[in-house]
């Protein structure tokens, strides 16, 4: 049988807060050399705003008929082989959002940290993740073939700022794909390190150690 093909895309960029952490680096060596999978690469570099660089990454995936499409903003990085987690998947699982650090000191938190739904196995089925680390397989695009998947929706003021209403573009994709039968998953027990100045996952651990 031939090995299932991923395509890992970074969202980054030329200017120094767009380049690509150490432990991002370190995750993509090891996922190349994963033997299970068929793993490309392809950066997706200087494309603004994010909505657009996150549609890219499935069109990307749609063209060279991945399986799956794991993406990474460049400010995220796991301490384990991400593939680790695509490999855990069953049938239910073909869109998952690996939970992170949001926000900043002392008003961080884990996200998403609330209202969580069923369990199955080590994932926890979610409303919306974050696209720090998202994992997409096939099936979604191949049943959503025209985007944009991912889409900003400002609340309706003058000034666009957020408000009620507003939706950013991942939770727009997460509405979509549940919309369309799809169910949205979180890892249980791996966690995405989300560095800033210092790496907020890390921080909201030891903050809320008992």
């Amino acid at each position: 049988m031939s090995k299932p093909r991923v395509l890992v895309c970074v969202l980054c960029g030329a200017e120094r807060t767009d380049w690509i952490n150490p432990a991002l680096m370190l995750n993509l060596l090891v996922m190349a050399k994963d033997p299970r999978f068929d793993v490309a690469y392809q950066p997706v570099a200087g494309y603004r705003p994010w909505e657009c660089a996150r549609n890219q990454t499935i069109n990307l995936a749609r063209s060279m008929n991945a399986d799956w499409l794991v993406s990474f903003d460049n400010d995220n990085g796991l301490d384990c082989n991400p593939l680790d987690v695509i490999a855990a998947a069953g049938d239910a699982q073909d869109v998952i959002g690996l939970t992170y650090g949001v926000g900043c000191v002392p008003d961080c938190r884990l996200f998403p940290s609330h209202n969580h739904g069923p369990i199955d196995g080590p994932f926890r089925e979610e409303k919306s993740v974050g696209g720090g680390v998202l994992m997409i397989r096939n099936k979604v695009w191949q049943k959503i073939p025209r985007g944009p998947w991912f889409r900003w929706q400002h609340a309706d003021n003058e000034l666009l700022a957020p408000a009620p209403g507003a939706v950013d573009e991942v939770t727009y994709f997460c509405n979509l794909v549940r919309e369309n039968g799809f169910r949205v998953w979180t890892h249980r027990s791996i966690l995405a390190a989300h560095f800033k100045t210092a790496d907020i996952t890390r921080t909201v651990s030891a903050l809320h150690q008992p």
